[in-house]
């Protein structure tokens, strides 16, 4: 049975679990990975992984109030409609000013590459959660759930560093606009993924423990476990006199 040490790490490390789920699902679903201030545009661009959305400048919405926010409009980069409208900008190059950001808005590879790790790791943090939850009643899951979080931990972090090596990239980086050049800075929806990955490295190093403990505890019972002994009368063998 699992003592009550046991329980609580295992009870801490899921709800961490729990924790970088909500993180990292919240920034996949944002676009706000990479922000640009276009001024010439008079508008905000948020570049994600999947959608990027445009915010018009802000506005005076009455006397003596400060500036409102505008509505974002979005659109997704798998979008086919999408994909035509910024082939026919890029056609125009020379005609638009804008074609130059619409690079943005393509669904790169790269992108692609860190939604494969986001979503392999949320799945395996999932599983990680099941065989967590079944390891007091049986504690031999407790190796499946150290091993998932770890290849989720891992999963998540490369994930990260090939955003940011992408975003510092200098075709990355930079928006070319009709007459400058403009800095995107990294989004807070990156950083709401990071400290998800922070979670599970956090939730990892009580599962270690976790494990150890179960597997540990384990081992003492069946050694502790009292050894029977039976007795086995043994019969005197009857020896036949030699005939005479």
């Amino acid at each position: 049975m699992a003592t009550v040490g046991q329980k609580a790490l295992l009870g801490l490390s899921i709800v961490m679990i729990l924790a970088g789920l909500i993180l990292t699902s919240a920034g996949v679903f944002s676009p706000a990975w990479q922000i640009v201030a276009i001024r010439e545009f008079r508008a905000e661009h948020q570049h994600g992984l999947w959608w990027d959305c445009i915010r018009a400048e802000k506005h005076v919405v009455a006397v003596g109030d400060f500036y409102g926010e505008a509505p974002l409009h979005c659109m997704y980069k798998f979008d086919n409609s999408a994909e035509q409208v910024i082939e026919n900008t890029l056609n125009n190059i020379d005609e638009d000013g804008a074609a130059g950001e619409s690079e943005h808005h393509r669904f790169w590879a790269w992108h692609k590459a860190i939604l494969f790790f986001i979503i392999t790791s949320i799945l395996l943090a999932f599983v990680s959660i099941c065989t967590g939850i079944c390891a007091p009643c049986f504690p031999p899951t407790a190796f499946c759930f150290a091993i998932s979080l770890f290849i989720a931990m891992i999963f998540s972090f490369i994930a990260d560093g090939i955003f940011f090596l992408a975003a510092n990239r200098v075709d990355n980086r930079f928006v070319q606009g009709m007459v400058g050049t403009y800095e995107q800075s990294i989004g807070y929806a990156f950083y709401l993924h990071l400290l998800g990955t922070l979670c599970y490295l956090v939730a990892f190093i009580c599962a270690m423990t976790t494990t150890y403990k179960f597997i540990s505890g384990s081992e003492e019972s069946r050694s502790k476990e009292p050894v029977k002994f039976e007795m086995w009368s043994a019969e005197p063998h009857h020896i036949p006199h030699p005939i005479k």
